[in-house]
């Protein structure tokens, strides 16, 4: 009998995943525990390995690279030598093939807080260029669960259903603990079965142009990767309470220990960046601030005992944030080690899951890409995440004489329901203390 071929979950919060290729080939010969193919999950790429022994068949509809593939979905057969092919039973694993899933019925595990993960490694310029425009950018970062804005709170999934499917959450009456909106919430309000109204997003109008209509373009594919940043970040910004501080720091100091390490560098000891040394003052500084390392959860602020400070790595397949998990106990040489390694496999895509989950924290810098300032996006459920710009030398009065400083914006956006502005501002200003004497705080 043929053996069919499916999506496995691969963690609790794991709907479906894009298909990326088939590491076998039709007709092969399969071996249990040879990887069959391999699909994105969640900013990861997984092999996806045979459970059974057999010959591998591909029906004609099934996947192809970047289809959205559900979990439980059936994507090939292994069969027997003569056995007859069950191609005359198709099922697609396309993004419009909904097979039965295999989630767990424990309805825990549908308020369970998905992975998250982001902004952009990089070392803050030390020239200040002439600039006309500094608008701050649309930053980057992800998300998770939290409430509607009115008060009731909403699951994980039942948001992200929501937002996939327009549901308006303002009009669902949740069936969970405390009116906790759930899943099959959202569900029935899409069908009619509990108020809930769908939205509908109003069209634009065309943009102006001098020349005529605006040319039709062309679709861009959406990868897996780009489906989650997108999620998070709407969910971000719709289920936290989104405030920003701004400040300058002198990096004198900064700038002038770097330039002394710059010189012992070689190839098996890296000087250290200036993204690295900020990592780790932030570190420091989180454990005189505990409730900025808070993460909210469930409706409850959590405090983290550890400090795991995540930070953003530009891809060309997109913005991926891997974690340098217990941040504090590394020296500054162990880190350029460390974030050098993950900045080379995280381009190459070969981060585990675990390097790109249990961040408590994010240092988002995009220094190196010209920007003074910057409003970055809360990393839900984390509490906050400092925006790094560049290092620029600029005229400042000292003593009543006029002396040129290396000067650096630092952004802090964080979460309102888990901190107030005050607690907020001391933090900041204590990173700014951090930056102007650094040599108190990092251990080489």
């Amino acid at each position: 009998m043929a053996v069919e071929v499916t999506l496995p979950r691969q963690g609790w919060s794991m709907e479906e995943a894009a298909f990326l290729e088939w590491l076998k080939k039709d007709g092969d010969i399969v071996k249990s525990g040879d990887p069959l193919f391999s699909v994105e999950t969640d900013k990861t790429v997984q092999e996806i390995e045979s459970l059974d022994d057999g010959i591998l068949r591909i029906p004609p509809d099934g996947p192809r690279k970047g289809d959205m593939v559900h979990v439980g979905a059936v994507v090939g057969y292994l069969v027997q030598p003569g056995e007859t092919i069950p191609f005359d039973k198709p099922q697609t694993a396309r993004e419009d093939a909904r097979p039965p899933k295999a989630a767990p019925s424990n309805a825990q595990m549908e308020d369970e807080t998905p992975p998250r993960p982001p902004t952009v490694e990089s070392a803050p310029q030390t020239a200040c260029p002439p600039s006309s425009d500094l608008r701050p950018p649309v930053s980057d970062l992800p998300v998770s669960s939290g409430g509607t804005g009115r008060g009731a709170p909403v699951s994980p999934r039942a948001a992200r259903k929501a937002l996939q499917q327009g549901v308006d959450l303002r009009g669902v009456k949740g069936s969970g603990a405390g009116g906790r909106i759930r899943e099959r919430d959202v569900a029935a309000a899409r069908g009619g079965g509990s108020g809930g109204a769908a939205f509908q997003v109003p069209a634009l109008p065309p943009f102006p142009s001098s020349s005529g209509p605006v040319p039709k373009g062309h679709e861009v594919p959406l990868s897996g990767l780009r489906r989650t940043i997108a999620q998070r970040m709407v969910a971000s910004k719709t289920l936290t309470a989104p405030v920003t501080l701004m400040t300058q720091a002198n990096a004198t100091a900064l700038v002038s220990q770097r330039e002394k390490l710059k010189v012992f560098a070689t190839p098996d000891n890296p000087a250290p960046s200036y993204n690295d040394m900020l990592i780790l003052l932030t570190a420091a500084v989180l454990k005189d601030h505990p409730m900025l390392n808070a993460q909210w959860a469930d409706g409850r602020i959590v405090v983290s005992d550890a400090i795991n400070i995540g930070f953003a790595v530009d891809t060309s397949d997109g913005l991926l944030v891997p974690v340098v998990h217990d941040t504090p106990s590394l020296s500054l040489k162990q880190m350029a080690i460390r974030t050098g390694d993950l900045i080379a496999r995280a381009r190459r895509r070969e981060l585990t899951t675990e390097e790109m989950t249990g961040g408590t924290f994010t240092v988002s810098n995009l220094g190196g890409m010209g920007i003074d300032m910057f409003t970055p996006i809360i990393n839900h459920p984390e509490c906050a995440v400092l925006g790094v710009g560049r290092i620029c030398r600029e005229p400042t009065i000292e003593g009543g004489q006029l002396v040129l400083r290396s000067r650096l914006w630092l952004s802090l956006t964080f979460d309102h329901r888990i901190v107030d502005g005050a607690p907020a501002a001391r933090f900041l200003e204590s990173v700014r203390r951090a930056v102007e004497n650094p040599a108190t705080r990092l251990a080489l």
